[in-house]
């Protein structure tokens, strides 16, 4: 994606996006901004080395799906691809943040969205986790983590975390598939949002970014567009 333009001041982005969007339908248009009234950075996911890409693709089209706009990826191996036929296109709309430079990326993670004010809420399939249906959903901003296929969340992430999550079950199996647990999880969590007086909405600004961020992506030849609206500035 062509970044030049998120450099402009505040009018000239407004200008480039008015262009673009001169280029689209109203009826695309007007989904866009559906859409974008219907994202969410009160809550965001963050998966730790997940092994499986159909899993991790199958998470973030849960996440599009439920309006979660901000998806973070603690990568140590460096990997996490994405599978298109998976995710039905829904990777190109998220905001996807990787971690993998350093040698404590689940550290580095959870401590940078500790101090943006999330709390960190695990989510084990242990015995003293809070159940789903007990969690509350306004006490404030929260990171949901899920953790590898095998072994769950790591220690740095227990040692981080302020909350525990479970989804109960009552079958020999003790656990689910990582992509059916997000998908529960985050359905119940924003529908209790949704219908809450919390405020979960993006900022207008924020709107503006993402907006011009999709209409960058779904345009074609954008960066000879941008070439040209540079030069008339």
């Amino acid at each position: 994606m062509t970044g030049t333009v998120f450099s402009l001041s505040r009018n000239e982005r407004l200008r480039f996006t008015d262009l673009l969007k001169s280029m689209k339908s109203e009826e695309r248009i007007k989904g866009f901004e559906n859409v974008l009234n219907s994202r969410t950075r009160y809550f965001s996911v963050l998966m730790e080395n997940i092994s499986h890409a159909h899993n991790s693709s199958a998470v973030m089209r849960s996440c599009d799906c439920f309006g979660i706009q901000d998806v973070h990826l603690v990568d140590d191996n460096n990997y996490y691809p994405i599978h298109k036929d998976v995710t039905m296109g829904a990777s190109k709309w998220l905001t996807l943040k990787r971690y993998y430079k350093s040698d404590e990326n689940s550290a580095v993670a959870l401590k940078a969205l500790k101090d943006k004010g999330y709390r960190i809420v695990a989510t084990t399939p242990r015995g003293d986790a809070n159940p789903l249906f007990n969690f509350d959903i306004k006490t404030g901003p929260a990171l949901f983590v899920f953790g590898t296929e095998l072994t769950g969340i790591s220690d740095v992430v227990m040692d981080y975390a302020d909350e525990f999550l479970t989804i109960p079950t009552t079958g020999f199996t003790q656990s689910l598939n990582l992509s059916v647990s997000v998908a529960l999880i985050l359905h119940h969590v924003t529908a209790g949002l949704y219908s809450s007086d919390t405020d979960w909405n993006l900022t207008d600004e924020e709107k503006e970014v993402l907006m011009l961020e999709w209409l960058i992506k779904s345009t074609p030849k954008v960066d000879l567009i941008e070439k040209r609206f540079l030069q008339t500035i």
